[in-house]
């Protein structure tokens, strides 16, 4: 029983790794959604992001500059590693269950 329970508690311990991995690249990625402003027949792009309690806006850029591009490929990557960590969170729970001889 003790090579299960070595065998958790190591990927317990990866888990915690990739946990805290995903944060800090989440950390450095820009908050908020990307939102497409039409000005005259040009599209805009601003970074809305919720700050004091309000919605506020940044402008990035035209809709084909490449600021907008990169900030549209952060923002995406920010998505993809919140559903990862996301993932992590749960599988880190069972496992944790485990350890503590809880049922799953």
């Amino acid at each position: 029983m003790s090579y299960i329970k070595n065998i958790m508690q190591e990927e317990h311990q990866r888990l915690q790794a990739l946990y805290q991995k995903y944060m800090d690249k989440i950390d450095a990625l820009p908050k908020g959604t990307v939102s497409i402003k039409k000005r005259n027949e040009i599209d805009y792009i601003y970074l809305a992001s919720r700050r004091d309690g309000k919605v506020k806006f940044d402008y990035i850029g035209s809709a084909d500059s490449e600021n907008a591009r990169k900030i549209l490929e952060q923002v995406k990557f920010r998505k993809e590693y919140e559903l990862k960590l996301k993932q992590v969170k749960a599988d880190l729970k069972q496992i944790e269950k485990v350890i503590h001889g809880r049922k799953i």
